[in-house]
């Protein structure tokens, strides 16, 4: 048995090659009456050649006395019936991706056979959409180069393209499925945090429809509770990638719950063609944005705090602590030190301010012209040192606005809808009156847009902390 692969090319050359030295030889005549013209009919083998794309295979019989020559391919195609010394070629279907046929030769009344392999490739493309600008923590990534939260799914065949960029294709769609299992459910409600989740998802995706297929259908599986939401008959761009961003409480056959797997398929009125194959690529999911302050405890560390883009500065926040609250963000006594935000000397701003400098944000959608009070506790080391201009502080603002570099922000701290300067430096939360600290709650109206920022920093020659921060609507 013979393995063809793409790029591979097997060609039997035979001939029947005759010479003779006419030196010291006399030729002898043939007896006329003994010779009446005729010859007899020889098909001695035939040759096969791979080409193309993988699929498609020459065949070539060595014959002699032989008029033509009949070849079947071995898929059930017609029989090709060819003058001697002529080549049938033949392109086979390329809806599976490794099939087995025997190659048939008749030619003077005798039949030889061949078996190959022919391995059909897929053929990957070269471009990739450009990863989605949304924020540090408000996309669940499911599958995308961007930085998100969330956890990857896998699937398909992954290609990596020379930008580094990754992928996914899904092929022979003729009658397989493309399946994209999820390492986590995502539940919507919970997708972000805890009461913090998503109600949309989006997709990108590419198809050449001379190789792939024309119009797609989705479907979000639900394993757990044995539910499939669907999505049919999506148009796909021929060429070109296709953007799809979905409701996921009123674009699927039903409203998505949770979801722990992603299947790919030809859709009902589609066409799918050669390897039926499609790309994938940016599929992730976006926070829906309130008034919940996400992580305000401090408990995961860093996250939903830290800034996406910060110009000559610092993304990191602050540095981890251990010196919180007593006190959990419901005001519950704990009976010992929790997790909090910690600004040391050299992580500290104002006067003490280099690019090592950090500052905390996190971004709210409120309601427009509501009312909300900014809470927190703070804690600040009254160890000796030398103290900036007005004293070491802890200083919490609600910006007018949202930000995308953190430089911008600390460029335009005076616009702000309310802000404190802590000054009370009494040692670490395990120092203060009943382990507390010093409690801030800063009263603010929402803006036309809705859209502010929470932001906190340090102005200090000894550490600095805070814990249990929240916004409270009035």
């Amino acid at each position: 048995m013979n393995l063809f692969k793409k790029g591979m090319s097997v060609l039997l050359l035979m001939g029947l090659v005759i010479s003779c030295d006419d030196e010291g030889y006399v030729p002898i005549s043939p007896d006329a009456s003994s010779f009446d013209g005729s010859t007899t009919p020889v098909f001695s083998s035939f040759s096969t050649a791979i080409s193309g794309d993988g699929t498609i295979v020459d065949v070539k019989a060595l014959t002699v006395g032989v008029d033509s020559y009949v070849v079947d391919f071995g898929d059930g195609s017609s029989a090709v019936t060819l003058a001697q010394g002529a080549t049938a070629s033949h392109d086979y279907s390329n809806v599976d991706a490794s099939t087995d046929y025997t190659i048939s030769v008749t030619a003077g009344g005798m039949t030889q056979t061949e078996d190959i392999t022919v391995e059909h490739a897929v053929t990957s493309i070269s471009s990739a959409p450009s990863s989605p600008e949304g924020k540090r923590y408000n996309l669940l990534n499911i599958f995308t180069d961007a930085s998100s939260v969330g956890s990857a799914g896998t699937g398909g065949t992954p290609v990596v393209l020379d930008s580094g960029n990754n992928l996914l294709e899904f092929s022979r769609l003729h009658s397989d499925t493309g399946v994209l299992a999820l390492s986590d459910e995502v539940v919507l409600a919970d997708a972000f945090y805890s009461g913090v989740g998503s109600s949309d998802i989006h997709f990108d995706v590419h198809s050449n429809f001379a190789e792939g297929i024309d119009k797609l259908k989705i479907t979000l599986v639900d394993n757990t509770n044995g539910v499939s939401h669907v999505i049919d008959d999506l148009d796909l761009t021929d060429g070109e990638w296709t953007g799809f961003d979905f409701n996921l409480n009123t674009d699927f056959s039903s409203p998505v719950v949770q979801f722990d797997e992603i299947i790919f398929e030809l859709a009902t009125s589609g066409t799918a063609k050669d390897h039926a194959t499609i790309t994938v690529d940016n599929i992730y999911m976006s926070r829906v944005t309130g008034a919940t302050i996400l992580n305000g405890d401090f408990e995961d560390g860093q996250d939903f705090w830290k800034w996406t883009t910060f110009t000559d500065g610092e993304t990191n926040p602050f540095g981890s602590s251990s010196d919180g609250s007593d006190f959990d963000i419901d005001g519950n006594d704990t009976g010992g030190k929790t997790r909090g935000a910690k600004w040391s000397s050299s992580q500290s701003a104002g006067e003490f301010r280099t690019s090592s400098s950090r500052f905390a944000y996190q971004e709210l959608v409120l309601t427009p012209g509501a009312n909300y009070i900014l809470e927190y506790q703070y804690a600040i080391k009254d160890d000796s040192g030398t103290d900036p201009i007005g004293g070491r502080r802890i200083v919490g603002l609600i910006l007018d606005e949202h930000y995308d570099d953190g430089a911008d922000a600390v460029d335009n701290l005076g616009n702000n809808l309310g802000f404190d300067e802590g000054f009370v430096a009494e040692g670490k939360f395990s120092d203060t009156n009943n382990d507390f600290g010093t409690l801030v709650q800063i009263p603010f109206t929402a803006n036309s847009s809705g859209e502010v920022g929470i932001m906190f920093y340090a102005v200090s020659p000894k550490d600095a902390f805070i814990d249990n921060v929240k916004v409270i609507a009035q």
